[in-house]
């Protein structure tokens, strides 16, 4: 998918998913930070910006954690595949996790299989 197919809404809702993923999970290791900032600066979100919110990330109350709503399924099809595939090589996916991808490819009518 290009990024130029992908709204600012969607890259929004895709590093917010990222985050809550790394909540879910609790381990905050640093492959998982490391992508969050790689996501972070492929979207066009600032370095700075990225990096703070990490470092809020576990005590942001405002960071919903409702499941990731996509404008297409085409989307939400790219960001669940990606996240599995990212969390898939860290090690680091949480039952918690698992289950939250489950409900967002669900709301977004798409298929999750790990």
């Amino acid at each position: 998918m290009d990024i130029d197919e992908i709204t600012y809404k969607d890259r929004g809702e895709f590093l917010r998913g990222f985050s809550v993923i790394i909540r879910k999970n609790r381990s905050g290791i640093m492959d998982e930070k490391t992508m969050f900032l790689i996501i972070g600066k492929y979207f066009g979100f600032g370095e700075e910006f990225c990096e703070k919110s990490l470092e809020h990330l576990m005590i942001n109350k405002y960071i919903s954690e409702k499941p990731a709503v996509f404008s297409n399924e085409l989307v939400a099809e790219f960001f669940i595949k990606n996240v599995t595939k990212i969390m898939s090589q860290t090690q680091s996916m949480s039952n918690e996790t698992i289950e939250w991808l489950h409900q967002t490819a669900k709301i977004n009518n798409v298929d999750f299989v790990i």
